[in-house]
């Protein structure tokens, strides 16, 4: 992801988002269920459930229908990137 499709993300970060491919790690647990959150809480806790969670199928879906969710790598590089500032108003 450049710098520029970054800072896109990063003013989105408001944004409705949807995460879905999160798995657990727990024989016999199911698996989490998320409701809409803002994209910036949805980009922290996807970086900070790293080794919680199974995240290999990971997508946040954000935006209108013709977005691509971001996966595990692009929410890795978000985070690195901005860090908590995603949860600035």
């Amino acid at each position: 992801m450049d710098k520029s499709a970054m800072a896109s993300v990063f003013r989105m970060r408001h944004a409705p988002a949807g995460i879905s491919g999160v798995r657990s790690l727990g024989r016999g647990q199911a698996d989490p269920v998320f409701h809409s959150r803002p994209l910036g809480e949805a980009i922290r806790f996807i970086a900070e459930a790293d080794g919680q969670y199974d995240l290999s199928a990971v997508a946040i879906a954000y935006g209108d229908r013709s977005t691509p969710p971001l996966g595990a790598r692009e929410i890795k590089q978000l985070w690195a990137e901005y860090g908590v500032r995603l949860m600035e108003p």
